[in-house]
């Protein structure tokens, strides 16, 4: 078991025979990878127990001691609170908002307001957004006032956490842009992003390094997952953090301190214990039954103690928490509250609420030698023939749509600063928007992007109705740009008539598909196109029409090689999958085929 392993028990027992005493269902001890080496004072016979004082008391004013800090010369743990939010996996985005992370983020901030010195670390922007929608001024105020104040910090601070895989670098770079620029927008320079939080992606690229870290001004990059036999020997040379050079011809100035967590969990970016739920509590009073302070105390100075063998520098970070941990934040505040007491009241090693970025400092501070790294960290194992490569090509249909949509969303920028268009003068405002950002038609379309580069997103570890979920987002926000573009278009070329778009997003009935509404109930048309290239370039239009007699004309009045391709059976099947014959007739369902069917024969096909 890896040092530092998840505990979770029963009631106080009988260390010789390992035997529940009293049947007690609070967590407390059993023998661990760490035996203890005390013995539990609630252990002790009563006898044993008359005038015998418990190692740790509560104080008289109940109010426990967490006012420390960084100590010279002796084992500093920086207990780390957080919270993982996937922008979608077993359920969307919204689902995991309004069931989850609205409470995460609404108690932090009430805990946060109790104790000036607990501090909370927030990755996913997309989500604080939605809760910062729903916000009284009050409370807005009072998390301004936590962000200032270093008591709430943004980390990462994208609008998800993205593959580092299957998304371009476009991608990665918009959806953290995006994040940025509405932490910016509500909290100005105090909520700037200091470091990169990468702890669950499937993998690590060199890209993300300097790109998405030291080239964005980021400190730090850390991350949970990482392959088994590379953290298996780094950890026994001291060399779980080095220093990453993702760019060789950028030299220095790509570099980033950069390190795997020593974690626990799932993706190992927890620690040994899990206050999330009520079995595992710490308990200090002695008048009670499950008395357990001086087990934790010494299971926490025994893993503080194993890191240190494995860590360079006297400083440790311990990631505290998990997947959409701390919905009730009271539940680890109270106990990380008692454990950063009793800890320091022990005085072995030294405990104290931090950040990556406190963290992060007291390496620097060290002045150290540290490895230099260039390479990726690709592929992940997780065992000898456990290879997280599959990921690469998943989904391969959403993975087209995000980087169609990516390409669609930059050639309107610039149609859209050209022209200068506004949302205004575009008044199509998408029916459920991404949460708004700036005041450009685009913005949408960019949000309902970006949270799809999540790494349970795009990736496609997600579930199926996840993914549709994230189609539909594209599509619906995707109408929005289409009529800007087509206004930009307009204004720029000097054209009189309305421009229409060759997809299926004219008819609203469906998400993903290469289908032409307007084309196909035309004999003939013109086509109008945009090169956001920076250079001439040759593109080949593929445009579903009726019939297979057809030519092409240039600008010039010449006739431009020309192709018309009959469609085969599969392209007209696939639109009539979005047909849902639950509870419908024989005759509804001839009428939904009639709606979603393709009425192209052919594809006419050209250079442009």
């Amino acid at each position: 078991m890896r040092v530092g392993a998840l505990l979770t028990w029963y009631a106080s027992c009988d260390m010789m025979q390992a035997r529940p005493e009293m049947g007690a269902d609070i967590g407390v001890f059993k023998k661990t990878d760490k035996p203890l080496t005390i013995q539990p004072w609630s252990s002790l016979p009563p006898h044993e127990k008359h005038g015998v004082e418990p190692p740790y008391k509560p104080p008289a004013d109940r109010i426990y001691n967490t006012k420390a800090g960084p100590v010279e010369g002796k084992i500093n743990v920086h207990i780390v609170p957080h919270s993982h939010d996937d922008t979608g996996w077993q359920v969307t985005v919204d689902q995991y908002f309004f069931n989850e992370v609205y409470y995460v983020v609404d108690t932090v901030v009430e805990r946060l307001r109790d104790d000036p010195n607990r501090r909370f670390m927030f990755v996913e922007t997309a989500f604080f957004a939605r809760w910062w929608d729903e916000q009284p001024d009050w409370k807005r105020n009072v998390t301004r006032t936590l962000v200032e104040e270093g008591r709430l910090e943004f980390i990462n601070g994208g609008w998800c956490m993205h593959d580092e895989a299957s998304p371009h670098y476009v991608e990665m770079v918009d959806q953290t842009t995006r994040g940025h620029q509405f932490l910016l927008k509500n909290f100005g320079e105090h909520a700037i992003p200091r470091g990169t939080w990468q702890i669950d992606p499937f993998g690590h690229s060199s890209t993300n390094a300097w790109l998405l870290s030291a080239e964005a001004g980021m400190q730090s990059l850390f991350w949970g997952r990482t392959d088994f036999q590379d953290f298996n020997v780094r950890k026994e040379q001291k060399r779980l953090e080095w220093i990453w050079q993702g760019s060789q011809s950028m030299g220095s100035s790509s570099r980033v301190f950069a390190g795997e967590l020593y974690g626990t969990g799932g993706g190992g970016y927890s620690s040994w214990f899990d206050f999330d739920n009520s079995n595992n509590q710490v308990q200090d009073n002695p008048e009670r039954h499950d008395y357990n302070v001086d087990q934790y105390v010494d299971q926490f100075i025994q893993h503080a103690m194993a890191q240190a063998a494995d860590t360079q520098t006297d400083h440790q970070l311990w990631a505290s928490g998990t997947d959409f941990n701390y919905q009730n934040a009271e539940h680890w505040y109270h106990n990380l509250d008692k454990l950063i007491h009793y800890v320091n009241q022990n005085g072995t090693v030294n405990a104290f609420y931090s950040t990556p970025t406190v963290y992060t400092a007291q390496k620097y501070k060290a002045n150290e030698e540290w490895e230099v790294r260039q390479d990726d960290i690709f592929p992940l194992a997780d065992a000898a023939h456990n290879y997280w490569t599959g990921y690469f090509t998943s989904r391969p249909t959403l993975k087209r749509q995000v980087r169609a949509a990516s390409n669609f969303l930059n050639a309107a920028r610039q149609l859209e600063v050209l022209s200068g268009v506004t949302k205004k003068d575009v008044d199509a405002p998408t029916t459920r928007p991404s949460p708004v950002v700036g005041d450009s038609w685009t913005d949408s379309l960019e949000g309902t992007i970006g949270v799809a580069t999540h790494h349970d997103g795009m990736s496609g570890t997600e579930r199926q109705d996840v993914s549709n979920d994230y189609a539909q987002r594209i599509s619906e926000s995707h109408n929005e740009v289409e009529v800007g573009v087509a206004l930009s278009l307009k204004k720029l070329a000097g054209i009189d008539a309305d421009l229409k778009h060759c997809n299926c997003n004219t008819a609203g009935n469906c998400l993903n598909m290469s289908v032409c509404a307007f084309t196909v109930s035309q004999e003939e048309f013109s086509v109008a196109a945009w090169n956001p290239l920076g250079q001439k370039t040759v593109s080949v239009a593929r445009l579903p029409v009726v019939g297979s007699s057809w030519g092409v004309t240039g600008p010039d009045g010449q006739a431009v090689a020309s192709q018309v391709i009959a469609i085969d059976n599969r392209t007209y099947e696939l639109p009539l999958l979005y047909i849902n014959y639950y509870n419908l007739s024989d005759k509804e369902v001839e009428e939904q085929k009639a709606a979603l069917a393709n009425k192209a024969t052919h594809i006419l096909t050209f250079p442009m």
